[in-house]
């Protein structure tokens, strides 16, 4: 009788681990589905998908053109700049925005509910408002604008005393800590949310994509470019022209893969595939900002010829491509110890750089991205 038992206890024994065998590898074969794999989708000739939405992001960039209208009319002598209105416009109350047309829709800025004060990466926010603060300041000078003082330059240009050009240092850097991080830090993070909606993760996607400020067939066609349009293209051509080296950055094949190939994948519900999309157009950013700011620098070189106050622009815009690397909580490649190496070397006065102060920033910040063999043709 006993030896029933045993015998009846070691099948039990043996049933059970065979069970437990069996669902231990059927667990580690969930472990890894088919779908963890990335997919290259058939991709259209445009982002024209069904229900793509651009409402919030022309929105935002509206508001963004407007403001920065607001800034260049100071370029205007006797023309003296609010701060309290520029700091109302960021945070959309005082009723400063005109409603606008874009691709047939008009958009209501004022009532749209969009605070772009808000929106803004937060370690940036107070930033943007010295920023007002600061051209508000320099708009009430009577002078002409010199090294050490305030004014009007000889181009019809608002300068600091230091030769900041307010406009350019505000759109330049209202491009990364606002345009780039909604993109990256917002949107793309929100379309990869996997307890919400396909249609609430498309339409998250789709606004990263307007936000890039780019035809839907772009770059086939490039009307309207703006913004990172603008300088995803420049990037990609160099400053040389006609061009005879191309940069290697490769910004625009780049983010219309990563854009098309992730919009793709959330219509399949592939969000492995969408992933790995977001991350291409992240790293992107990262290189375009740094790129920007290098091109930037080499125009200021190209124009030193051309008197102090034509290059102060560029090295205006080149700061501001730096506060968006700055701030950019997705970067990567760079640390933050080598970008303050490189804020640094701007100094505290644009006036007093020269080309070889010019050119050691340009080689700081190639030596990051291995960029050395392009860095004058960016």
């Amino acid at each position: 009788m006993q030896k029933v038992k045993n015998k009846d206890m070691k099948a039990r024994i043996s049933f059970l681990a065979i069970l437990t065998l069996t669902a231990t590898l059927g667990c580690k074969k969930n472990d890894t589905p088919p779908s963890q794999t990335r997919v290259d989708y058939t991709l259209p000739s445009s982002y024209n998908f069904s229900n793509t939405d651009s409402n919030a992001a022309r929105i935002t960039l509206s508001m963004v053109a407007q403001i920065e209208a607001y800034i260049t009319t100071g370029n205007t002598a006797n023309v003296v700049l609010s701060a309290s209105q520029l700091k109302s416009m960021l945070a959309n109350t005082g009723g400063f925005f005109r409603d606008t047309i874009v691709a047939g829709v008009t958009l209501k800025l004022n009532t749209s509910g969009v605070n772009l004060k808000s929106l803004i990466a937060p370690a940036a926010e107070p930033v943007i408002e010295a920023m007002f603060d600061s051209v508000a300041l320099c708009s009430q000078s009577v002078k002409t604008a010199a090294n050490g003082v305030a004014g009007i330059s000889d181009r019809k240009t608002l300068l600091s005393a230091n030769g900041v050009y307010w406009r350019q240092l505000f759109t330049k850097t209202i491009m990364g800590v606002l345009l780039q991080h909604l993109t990256t830090d917002v949107y793309l993070s929100d379309s990869l949310n996997s307890s919400i909606s396909i249609a609430a993760k498309t339409h998250a996607w789709d606004q990263a994509f307007f936000l890039w400020a780019v035809p839907i067939n772009f770059p086939a066609n490039r009307t309207g470019v703006k913004y990172w349009g603008s300088y995803t293209s420049q990037i990609d051509s160099g400053v040389n022209k006609p061009v005879v080296n191309l940069t290697g950055v490769n910004a625009n094949p780049t983010l219309v893969k990563a854009f098309f190939n992730g919009r793709m994948a959330l219509n399949n519900n592939d969000l492995f595939t969408a992933k790995d999309d977001a991350a291409n157009v992240i790293a992107m950013y990262e290189k375009a900002e740094a790129a920007a700011a290098l091109h930037e620098l080499n125009e200021a070189i190209g124009n030193i010829p051309n008197g102090a106050t034509a290059s102060m622009g560029n090295i205006s815009e080149s700061m501001g491509f730096i506060n968006a690397w700055k701030y950019n909580t997705k970067r990567k490649i760079a640390s933050d110890a080598q970008v303050a190496a490189v804020v640094a070397l701007f100094g505290s006065n644009f006036y007093n750089l020269t080309q070889a102060n010019l050119e050691t920033i340009k080689s700081a910040i190639s030596t990051i991205y291995g960029w050395d063999a392009v860095k004058s043709y960016l």
